[in-house]
């Protein structure tokens, strides 16, 4: 089954992914880390995937897939749980749960415009966008849409409602100011589902292991395979730089779009 590892681009989802790896690697479990949609999966079944509704139609048959294996699937996704032409995107014939990374839609809009090269109004043109999609390039250097993220606003409504099971929803922030707290919540969701030992020493170095420093060092050193040629994807990481970054006619655009949201999640 697959537990969805879910979020708006530039949210804290690798950091979250990367974590897991390093924990994982310490113990016995029955976990596997992967995305979904990978270009490998779409042409072992033949999916035009130049057509981004035949991978729409093929959402279920791509998940069954992956299911065949027998283990607890933690899949990274940058989709909304939509609907499309009355195809869900996923149900619980394939999910057994769901990991929601948000942040504040400033800082997002700041780190996002970084990676893809944009301006601010440009990115944030896309997240006001009810059909914003993710891009992907093939090995033969073709762009093809790969996910459908649409505002900022609808991808977090989608998760947040998703019934067909429990989803934890976590704050970038959070995870930033109480780290272990927050990792060790999202381990406790994840026992829940699969079982599993959790032991406090891995889990304090897993994250000394994925310390955005260290992050920064390795990819300074190593590369990292999910930057741009744009700028290095472990950035900056820091909260609240839209206080310094964005003007007031953005802030006001994105705040009066996003008001019922941040204020739930008390960044209004």
């Amino acid at each position: 089954m697959i537990v969805w590892l879910a979020s708006y681009p530039k949210s804290g989802n690798t950091w979250l992914r990367l974590f897991l790896k390093s924990y994982f690697s310490n113990i016995k479990n029955n976990f596997n880390l992967g995305a979904f949609l990978e270009e490998n999966d779409l042409r072992e079944l033949d999916i035009n995937y130049c057509n981004y509704l035949e991978i729409v139609k093929n959402w279920r048959t791509l998940q069954n897939k992956i299911n065949l294996n027998g283990k607890t699937n933690l899949l990274k996704t940058h989709n909304a749980m939509c609907t499309i032409n009355k195809i869900k995107f996923s149900d619980k014939s394939n999910t057994a749960g769901g990991i929601y990374l948000i942040r504040d839609p400033r800082d997002v809009l700041i780190s996002f415009s970084k990676h893809l090269g944009q301006t601010y109004n440009e990115v944030l043109n896309g997240m006001l966008d009810s059909k914003n999609s993710e891009l992907a390039t093939d090995k033969f250097g073709k762009d093809f849409r790969k996910t459908i993220m649409g505002k900022w606003s609808d991808h977090y409504n989608s998760w947040i409602n998703y019934k067909e099971c429990e989803v934890l929803v976590i704050k970038y922030e959070n995870l930033i100011n109480d780290t272990n707290n927050q990792f060790l919540k999202i381990l406790k969701y994840l026992k829940k589902i699969e079982d599993f030992e959790i032991n406090h020493k891995y889990m304090e170095q897993a994250i000394k292991n994925t310390s955005f420093k260290k992050l920064q060092k390795n990819e300074k050193e190593f590369g990292f395979e999910e930057a741009s040629k744009h700028s290095p994807f472990f950035r900056s990481g820091k909260c609240g730089q839209w206080k310094t970054k964005l003007d007031s006619r953005i802030l006001i655009k994105i705040e009066e779009a996003f008001k019922k949201e941040m204020k739930l999640l008390n960044y209004l």
